[in-house]
């Protein structure tokens, strides 16, 4: 009989534990370069919008294509995070997205 009942052999149903705020502030930073390009192509494309709406004479419509690519892009970067375990890099990034996607929705009432 084994005496060792209950116990599991090492990295068998080990719990998988976040990493550090270190690690998570460092990811989040890494990723940020990124996310200031796609938040700025999603900038330049509502600010043309508008602008090119203005010119004409006719009224804004948001550029929907745009700003799904724009907000899917960081979003599926924070799922990524999530997999890899930097939820706190995750939450930001989720968050900076949401901030993001309402600015640019609000410029069109």
């Amino acid at each position: 009989m084994d005496m060792n009942m209950g116990t599991r052999t090492a990295g068998i149903g080990r719990r998988r534990e976040p990493r550090t705020g270190t690690a998570n502030l460092l990811v989040f930073l890494g990723v940020l370069p990124l996310d200031i390009l796609v938040g700025g192509y999603a900038w330049l494309a509502v600010g043309m919008e508008g602008w090119a709406a203005a010119h004409n004479g006719e009224d804004a419509v948001l550029p929907v294509t745009e700003l799904l690519w724009s907000g899917g892009m960081p979003a599926s970067i924070g799922l990524a995070l999530c997999w890899g375990r930097f939820w706190a890099a995750a939450v930001a990034q989720f968050a900076l997205t949401a901030v993001v996607m309402a600015v640019l929705s609000s410029s069109y009432g």
